[in-house]
């Protein structure tokens, strides 16, 4: 933020703390320290808008909070869960002008908020659930001030909803499969002004989907694996106006594919390691392979147990 690094470190002393470093030993510092003495107030979710650093951390009396840095330091921006209770604040997201997150304030469960930098104007977009149940919201995702995320919902299931900040405008995209909780949207990302995910209809199995926020603008790239076969694409990401990520077709395992929006252009990069074996081309954690892997091993072609 203005050309200063910001993080979370460990002095010793203050315990993890928000610090900023101009580049130099010098101008390496630590900014407040947020929860005196020992203790650590853990800065999380680190994110700038409108010229002002929005972050998570405990000061040791108001719980986990939203909290915001300028030039005139650090201060709590609203106590959401009042009291000491954490608000299990996640996902802070800029779109459309206004900082988005989900937070728990006690009463409604998790829900999406929208801050405009103030207390006053941090309020929840819409209550999706009005009977007290907590819905499970995450993946906030901005393209071109349309934020999209999704939403486990007792009637449609996990699927695709998009806002603009009103709750009028906060609604489904499109319900891809009420029926069954795993065929869920994942791995949501922008390219070039197009929101790409996977998802499984029921007909066609898990493959790359793409929206541009309308129901009928919401529909599957390609099938890349044939009829109700998976593809999994994995860990989509974009490069310029391509999209990038790991699928098998049937054939050639695990391996690197690209998509530029169109079935036609929906593409093997190469077969690194060729025929059907797998080259898995992760940059993920360990132990997400290894489930990875596990899965693979257990689920045949026609989703039964490959002993």
């Amino acid at each position: 933020m203005n050309g200063a690094l910001y993080f979370s470190a460990n002095d010793g002393a203050d315990g993890a703390e928000l610090w900023m470093s101009d580049g130099t030993a010098d101008g390496t510092m630590l900014v407040q320290d947020i929860n005196p003495g020992a203790g650590s107030s853990l800065p999380s979710n680190l994110t700038v808008f409108n010229g002002a650093l929005y972050f998570t951390a405990d000061d040791g009396i108001h719980g986990d909070e939203l909290w915001k840095c300028d030039s005139t330091g650090a201060s709590l921006l609203n106590d959401i869960a009042v009291g000491s209770t954490s608000s299990s604040i996640a996902g802070l997201t800029v779109s459309g002008g206004g900082l988005y997150f989900t937070a728990d304030d006690g009463s409604h469960g998790d829900q999406l908020w929208k801050t405009d930098g103030t207390a006053d104007t941090t309020t929840i977009v819409k209550n999706v659930y009005q009977d007290g149940t907590s819905p499970s919201i995450g993946a906030l995702t901005d393209v071109n001030g349309t934020l999209f995320f999704t939403i486990a919902d007792s009637t449609h299931g996990v699927q695709l909803w998009k806002s603009n900040g009103t709750t009028l405008g906060t609604v489904i995209v499109k319900t891809v499969n009420a029926s069954d909780p795993d065929t869920y949207p994942f791995f949501l990302t922008n390219v070039n002004g197009t929101l790409y995910f996977t998802a499984d209809d029921g007909t066609n199995g898990r493959e790359l989907w793409k929206s541009d926020g309308s129901t009928n603008g919401t529909a599957m790239v390609a099938d890349i694996d044939g009829g109700s076969y998976s593809s999994f694409p994995w860990n989509l990401t974009a490069v310029n106006n391509t999209l990038y990520f790991m699928a098998q077709d049937g054939t050639h395992g695990y391996e690197l594919w690209k998509s530029e929006g169109t079935p036609g252009g929906t593409m093997l990069v190469k077969d690194i390691n060729p025929n059907s074996n797998d080259s898995l081309p992760l940059v993920v954690h360990q132990r997400q392979r290894h489930a990875l892997l596990h899965r693979r091993r257990r689920l045949g072609r026609h989703g039964a147990v490959d002993e």
